[in-house]
């Protein structure tokens, strides 16, 4: 794992990507910073960092995550990859550690903008530090979605239109859940969909349409009895899955001032989700 991560860790300085990253990361922090705290005359750097969170994980995650594995793709380098006397886990791992450092160089860096705004008015560190690490938290979640997108497909601007797509639907779901329908019906229409794309991506990831049909099968199955059983259970479950699933919405906790172990480990299970799917992914390939 150590040579993946050392390896992937010096393509990103070696080209543009960290660079890149880097730029907008100082450019959308250094925008807010002053339209917020500077021109605003607040020294609540948290909502600082709330109020940027959508901006520095739509645009750096997916230029951070797209080249991951699709450039491998393209090139067939992955075959050597698959030849070389290492685990998946680790080749995932070693270039999963190698996106989340070099995101944290740039958070670090903003982790220094409390400090100096400290000096001109009054400054809740606690707030400020626990918002900036849910939000390093929540990006590096967004970098194993990233990972597993990337591990789909041999095209880099796929990969990162569909990490963004993501995210971007992810920041929107609070609101949508609020005009989603609490009725039965509604639900079990939404949740058949949703087990139709969880067969999808089990066929993107197997190759096999059988084990893709047969896992939607079942899950629609289930679904329609459960409906027809005792409709009840399925009210109200849509617009509460949606906030559930909202990683923007557990970031908000930490503005308040609370160090939100929920939230940690919420973002901590996405990012071990979405590495597991990652491995699979590759592994079907890679037997392939």
């Amino acid at each position: 794992m150590r040579a993946v991560y050392l390896k992937e860790l010096r393509s990103y300085f070696t080209g543009s990507v960290a660079y890149a990253c880097f730029t907008l990361m100082f450019l959308i922090a250094g925008i807010y910073t002053w339209a917020i705290n500077i021109q605003g005359a607040s020294g609540s750097f948290e909502m600082t960092v709330i109020n940027m969170a959508f901006w520095i994980s739509l645009l750096p995650v997916p230029l951070l995550t797209m080249r991951i594995f699709s450039e491998e793709r393209k090139q067939n380098t992955d075959r050597l990859l698959y030849s070389l006397p290492l685990k998946t886990t680790d080749t995932v791992f070693g270039k999963y550690f190698a996106a989340v450092t070099v995101l944290l160089v740039p958070t670090a860096v903003i982790g220094l903008y409390p400090v100096i705004l400290s000096f001109f008015g009054n400054v809740n560190f606690a707030s400020c530090y626990s918002s900036l690490f849910a939000l390093y938290l929540m990006n590096a979640a967004f970098i194993a979605v990233g990972l597993f997108i990337s591990s789909l497909t041999e095209n880099q601007i796929v990969a990162a239109i569909g990490t963004a797509v993501i995210i971007f639907f992810n920041y929107f779901l609070p609101y949508i859940a609020s005009y989603a329908s609490d009725s039965a019906v509604a639900s079990v229409i939404l949740l058949v969909i949703m087990g139709l794309a969880i067969g999808l991506i089990v066929f993107l990831m197997t190759k096999n349409h059988t084990v893709g049909i047969f896992t939607a099968a079942v899950i629609d199955f289930a679904l329609i009895l459960i409906y027809y059983v005792k409709s009840e259970i399925l009210e109200g479950i849509i617009p509460a899955v949606m906030n559930a699933v909202s990683l923007f919405d557990a970031l908000d906790v930490f503005a308040g001032g609370i160090f939100d172990i929920t939230g940690i480990v919420f973002f901590i299970s996405v990012a071990a989700v979405f590495i597991f799917l990652t491995v699979q992914s590759l592994e079907k390939r890679r037997w392939a």
